[in-house]
């Protein structure tokens, strides 16, 4: 593969550094449904040089409305091991580990360990909020990303530069599964891209302490700032100089 071809569209933009940067990041993706799906493949295009993968299901037929990772050939496949396949179709240089497991507060840390950026892709609150607190307590930037239906939000959390994620969300979503269409998919997972090449290479201003509300329907995009002070759950967890927690 030749870098210089690959990216050569992208490196007017980014300059070699950044790109050379990309190549030797880590970047953790929590939950390979729609969302992640578009997040593992834009990441892998970017040039990102080693992906993390993280997802307890399989394919099932219902899936593939949004989730273009897979094909009908997947069908019953963990998604982690038909993700890595089709990634490494893209990148047969990129550096792909899967973990076919619910993330839970127990292993959390450990799946994340050594990445520099967290990508929250995840449909699932419990889940969401043990990704956040590790990522937070290992003080490594997460970008969350959700949809429903035709709606999406995205923000951008880290220790010392924003409040975290249970400020955002105090309470656990209600217990249903929204409705999920590509097209909101895609649009909510590519600004969620977006906020790891900002944290990656410094191409803009991340969204800490905003919110980002995307509406396909009209379509509106929204910018919120988020006026508050930091929750306990923050102060709890915020990193120390030398390592302990507060």
């Amino acid at each position: 593969m030749d870098p210089l071809r690959r990216y050569s569209r992208q490196l007017p933009l980014l300059g070699p550094r950044a790109q050379e940067r990309l190549a030797g990041s880590k970047v953790v993706v929590a939950g390979l449904g729609g969302l992640g799906s578009f997040v593992a493949l834009e990441l892998a295009a970017l040039g990102v040089g080693s992906l993390v993968l993280v997802d307890h299901d399989t394919v099932s037929e219902s899936n593939l409305n949004r989730q273009v990772l897979y094909s009908q050939a997947d069908l019953g496949l963990p998604k982690v091991y038909a993700a890595a396949r089709r990634l490494r179709e893209l990148r047969p240089d990129l550096a792909v580990s899967t973990h076919h497991t619910r993330i839970t507060t127990d292993n959390a840390g450990t799946l994340i360990r050594g990445a520099d950026v967290v990508v929250d892709a995840l449909d699932n609150w419990a889940s969401r909020l043990a990704l956040a607190d590790a990522a937070w307590e290992a003080g490594i930037p997460l970008v969350h990303g959700a949809i429903d239906g035709f709606y999406g939000q995205v923000t951008t959390v880290e220790p010392g530069k924003s409040i975290c994620l249970h400020c955002i969300a105090p309470g656990p979503a209600p217990p249903r599964r929204p409705p999920a269409i590509v097209t909101t998919a895609a649009i909510v997972a590519s600004h969620e891209v977006s906020e790891v090449l900002k944290l990656l290479t410094g191409a803009g201003e991340p969204l800490y302490n905003k919110l980002l509300f995307i509406d396909t329907r009209e379509p509106r995009i929204d910018q919120i700032t988020l006026h508050r002070t930091p929750c306990e759950n923050c102060k709890r967890l915020t990193p120390m100089k030398d390592g302990s927690q507060s």
